[in-house]
């Protein structure tokens, strides 16, 4: 029967996450009249086959208004190398394309699993688990996000990077070039030695960005770099019209924002500049921390913290990116926690197990309940409900941060 077991749990695992996440996340997509996120995808697509201007608001909202599919769309601030991904929706409709985009978005989460468990440590039961419980899965499903596009290449190139460098490069390239947050993984090489794979990376995105020079000319990627990209260590996402203290914003800027609020709708100069200090110490202390093995699992599971929480928003769908930072965290915790057992310290032992489930449940708790929670609380303790996933991500990272540290490791550890 033992033998037997790990089927057993991934068949358990498979079940329910069709009925508790991928089920109820295809009724929004398939009863879904306007594909919402990614329709901003689709029709910068559309307007960029026909000649236009991926980044033209106007222009991708008249093309849906000329479909019928919706009055308006949201800006479009991706890396011109993304229209690359999505130039397939041409031949489909709007709502064709986003249950396809579904379906991949399936395809890429098992995907990230199936790397987090053969290169990063990241247990079965844990693997089983988050398919089941981790809420921003469902999240990013419904909304149409492209959050795991960005995030399988990468690490699929973190993994094969040490024996295949120029591959390794090239896939953390790709990545970065659909969300450009995942660049961030290039300073674990570049404190690695890792120079060729750092080359490649950057390699690639030159390439990419010519690649798609055809749908995205010379004048339109000027735009982007020039004027788009700078503006979003404001919050100035291309004219969306999202609060940066939305309750669902849970990233480091926002934080700064509430404790130095500014009157107009942007981050202020001080939340930047605070938001950009706190960055380098964090960034600081992890490289102290992994100077000696940068690219173990428990460095990569922080730098993905990092990572995520960087932007000015840190939304619940943004969240999946940690699914493999948490799968790693369990398996470290496990390890921890066995090792005090050997010790003679179950109460340590213990305590590494509370802080995981904390940190899990913080992260995973779906906005509903939070609001639900936040509802019930006196006016003064209402904060903690609002940074409760805020305060976990900064508990994951110190928990990574601070194993990344304490074993040694070598790449046939967690394969």
């Amino acid at each position: 029967m033992r033998r037997h077991l790990p089927a057993v749990l991934l068949l358990l695992a498979l079940v329910g996450h069709l009925l508790l996440q991928a089920g109820p996340a295809w009724k929004k997509v398939h009863g879904s009249k306007g594909a919402r996120d990614f329709s901003s995808y689709y029709y910068a697509a559309e307007v960029a086959l026909e000649g236009g201007n991926a980044y033209d608001t106007k222009a991708l909202s008249a093309a849906a208004r000329a479909d019928g599919t919706r009055k308006g769309v949201n800006p479009f601030f991706y890396p011109p190398p993304f229209v690359l991904a999505v130039a397939w929706v041409g031949a489909v409709s709007l709502q064709a394309a986003f249950e396809l985009w579904f379906g991949l978005n399936e395809a890429l989460l098992f995907l990230c699993l199936g790397l987090g468990v053969w290169r990063f440590g990241v247990p079965l039961w844990a693997a089983g688990a988050l398919l089941c419980t981790w809420s921003p899965i469902p999240d990013n499903a419904w909304m149409g996000q492209a959050n795991l596009l960005a995030l399988a290449p990468a690490l699929a190139g973190l993994a094969v990077a040490r024996s295949r460098p120029v591959v390794g490069g090239v896939l953390v390239g790709t990545a970065a070039m659909f969300k450009m947050s995942p660049a961030l993984f290039l300073l674990a090489w570049l404190l690695a030695g890792n120079r060729r794979a750092v080359l490649a990376a950057v390699a690639t995105a030159v390439g990419l960005s010519v690649l798609s020079l055809p749908l995205v000319p010379f004048a339109v990627q000027r735009q982007f770099y020039l004027e788009i990209l700078p503006g979003f260590s404001t919050g100035d996402y291309h004219g969306l019209t999202v609060p940066i203290s939305l309750q669902a914003n849970h990233s480091l800027p926002d934080l700064w924002d509430r404790l130095l609020p500014d009157p107009g709708e942007l981050l202020g100069k001080g939340a930047q500049r605070a938001a950009a200090l706190s960055l380098v110490a964090l960034i600081g202390a992890w490289a102290w921390r992994v100077r000696h093995r940068p690219e173990s699992p428990a460095s990569i599971g922080a730098l993905t913290v990092l990572m995520v929480v960087a932007p000015v928003y840190t939304y619940e769908h943004h969240l999946v990116f940690l699914l493999v930072a948490v799968g790693i965290a369990a398996g470290e915790v496990a390890r921890a926690a066995g090792a005090a057992r050997r010790e003679g310290h179950p109460l340590r032992a213990v305590g590494w197990w509370a802080s995981l489930a904390a940190v899990w449940f913080f992260l995973a708790w779906p906005l509903p309940w939070l609001r639900a929670a936040q509802a019930e609380l006196p006016a003064g303790l209402s904060w903690l409900t609002r940074e409760s996933k805020t305060m976990a991500e900064a508990a994951l990272f110190a928990l990574l941060w601070w194993r990344a540290g304490e074993r040694e490791w070598s790449p046939a550890d967690d394969r």
